[in-house]
């Protein structure tokens, strides 16, 4: 009988699952174009943007964003007692989750395009066994090249708990400020390797024979 449950379980969660990535898949009408964004003619972008008063005591509980030119995002936390100096002059150390390669593994990661003085963003949490897929539409207003206000939050899937038909995604955030850093994480990402989230095939196959020459090199 236990055996059974478990079966059942896997199938409904099997099942539920599949609804939702053509949900997902459906809905991801922002992709990646294979060729870099125009985000330096707006934004600073070599750094992260946050606010500023979250770090003001020492805490990090502040989510920071990065935007990269291949179209990529992602938000992420620093690690509790990293001090400014060691995130700007080693930010990839700094983040919380692990690198490989020097990718950042922990975050949520998305792709983005600019409309007039707002940055689109899609952010994106793969499911695992017991969680959904996320998606996530957020969208910044872009104040000068230094300073981004976030404006709209929404989730985009139906059989999210945070969906809601008749909500007012429209938000009025602080203002996040931009800090220059070095040594920054790569924009490769588990996100990247979907061919869906690419508008067209070729940059997808050009992208992944990229990850298997790293991998090859790496072994070397």
């Amino acid at each position: 009988m236990k055996t059974q449950l478990i079966v059942l379980v896997f199938l409904v969660c099997s099942i539920s699952g599949i609804a939702q990535i053509k949900e997902v898949i459906a809905k991801s009408t922002i992709k990646f174009e294979g060729k870099n964004t125009d985000i330096r003619q707006v934004i600073e972008i070599d750094g992260y943007y946050a606010d500023p008063d979250a770090f003001r005591y020492g805490g990090s509980s502040e989510m920071c964003r990065m935007f990269f030119e291949d179209g990529s995002f992602v938000s992420f936390y620093f690690k509790e007692g990293i001090s400014e100096n060691e995130k700007k002059t080693n930010m990839s150390k700094s983040v919380v989750g692990s690198l490989k390669n020097n990718q950042l593994i922990w975050g949520s990661w998305g792709v983005y395009k600019i409309e007039r003085d707002t940055i689109i963003v899609y952010t994106y949490h793969k499911a695992s066994f017991w969680i959904g897929w996320s998606l996530w539409e957020e969208r910044y207003k872009i104040i000068n090249r230094t300073t981004i206000k976030g404006v709209y939050l929404k989730s985009l899937l139906r059989t999210s708990e945070y969906y809601y038909e008749n909500h007012s995604p429209w938000i009025d955030e602080a203002a996040y400020r931009f800090t220059p850093a070095d040594s920054l994480p790569s924009s490769d990402c588990w996100l990247k390797e979907e061919k869906w989230i690419w508008r067209n095939e070729s940059d997808w196959k050009e992208y992944m024979q990229m990850i298997e020459q790293k991998k090859v090199k790496k072994k070397r």
